[in-house]
């Protein structure tokens, strides 16, 4: 085995541990739920019949219709998302600056449709929105099949559409259907549904439906707009808490789109200034990061879930945002290849962490009302961040070949 192969199998072996220890916690706190139930209630109505216990099987309804359809939607955007960058550059042999121009047009299209997508998805329905994303994205990648420059483009705007509505109504109706159903009630806790959002968007799964999934929507007394005026002033500082969401979220998510772009190139530099023979393995590559994602996940969710509380979910935030900055840094300084995939690792791991982070955060500061509309708001910032960092790429040998973090961030001038 080689050094990729080594640590990924380092890390399903660490992660199935996890797992497994996490399945067995929860099926015990499933059994002594069941046992208090039944002493308390006696689960026996006036009548003689056994009731149901509704909050557990609402619990459960509710990870049956959102889960599968997570996984699915998820497994289709990583085994895409991430070649992109490849597809373009190798596989098409296309300029660096077209590259950068194509991904600067998806994320001008996510910014402009964020401005209303959410909104509508509240009014609509936000079902209605994910079978939409789901139809986008399935065009999208449609569009790649081609090697007309302007049926690329249009795959990258719709591209851009399709993550603007991954990212927003899935979320959106999650914490509405919860909220809905009381489910703050039961045993399974907000946060520990979106730490499992993370860890299984990390394992490739290709069965799941959308059919089962039922509709939710906005504030009926709202229009398509859901209230722009407010929305805006929550975003721009009437209300903090959503300000600092705003940028915590444009600082961190920016890095991290930038990091999809340029890790493959960086790490094709470490390895060339290591002399190293062959090509690097990057769907090895890749698994090692969705594993190190993945367990950034688990030890959120075992972190809040401890009874323990040493730190809340905002000092568990800003301590992930340091460490992922820090992991980037630490490049800077250290040419070696492993050293370089491990700093990359240890970053995916923050992305681990980062998400059920923020979910967490944006659940309980913003309504259920405008809650895709705000969610959508909250992208456009840091696409904006992305578009400007893609639009200083240049192509050119005096960007290659100095350091990781200068391939990390290679050929951006300014």
């Amino acid at each position: 085995m080689d050094f990729y192969q080594i640590n990924l199998a380092a890390f399903v072996l660490i992660n199935g541990s996890m797992i497994y220890r996490q399945h067995r916690q929860e099926r015990q706190t499933e059994i002594s739920e069941k046992l208090q139930e039944y002493e308390t209630e006696n689960l026996i109505d006036g009548s003689g019949l056994e009731k149901d216990a509704p909050e557990s099987n609402s619990a459960a309804t509710f990870k049956q219709l959102f889960f599968p359809v997570y996984i699915l939607v998820w497994a289709a955007d990583w085994f895409q998302g991430p070649f992109i960058y490849t597809l373009y550059k190798d596989q098409k042999k296309l300029p660096e600056e077209i590259v950068a121009r194509l991904f600067t047009t998806g994320f001008l299209a996510g910014a402009i449709s964020a401005l209303f997508i959410g909104s509508l998805a509240d009014k609509y329905g936000r079902r209605s929105a994910c079978l939409a994303c789901c139809a986008v994205t399935a065009l999208s990648c449609l569009t790649v099949v081609s090697d007309d420059i302007t049926v690329l483009f249009v795959g990258r705007a719709l591209g851009g559409l399709g993550t603007t509505l991954m990212y927003t109504v899935f979320e959106a109706w999650m914490v509405a259907e919860y909220n809905q159903r009381g489910l703050d009630r039961t045993s399974l806790k907000l946060s520990t549904v979106f730490g499992r959002m993370v860890t299984l968007s990390s394992i490739v799964a290709v069965f799941a439906g959308l059919a089962g999934q039922p509709e939710n929507f906005g504030d009926s007394g709202l229009g398509v707009s859901s209230d722009p005026v407010k929305s805006w002033k929550l975003l721009l500082g009437v209300d903090k808490q959503v300000l600092t969401l705003g940028l915590t979220s444009c600082a961190f998510e920016g890095s991290m789109y930038l990091f999809i772009f340029f890790w493959s190139p960086a790490l094709n530099s470490s390895h060339k200034l290591a002399h190293q023979a062959g090509d690097l393995p990057f769907g090895i590559i890749f698994a090692c990061f969705m594993g190190a994602m993945m367990l950034g996940s688990m030890l959120f969710t075992k972190a809040m879930s401890s009874p323990t509380k040493w730190f809340t979910s905002r000092d568990l935030l800003q301590t992930v945002v340091t460490l992922g900055a820090v992991s980037l840094l630490f490049t800077i300084f250290f040419r070696g290849e492993w050293l370089t995939f491990w700093s990359f690792c240890l970053f995916e791991a923050c992305v681990g962490m980062y998400f059920p982070s923020m979910g967490y955060q944006k659940g309980k500061v913003i309504d259920d009302g405008n809650r895709a509309h705000l969610y959508g708001l909250l992208r456009i910032p840091y696409n904006l961040f992305v578009v400007i960092a893609l639009s200083l790429t240049r192509e050119g040998k005096r960007k290659r070949g100095c350091t990781p973090a200068d391939t990390q961030l290679q050929r951006i001038e300014g």
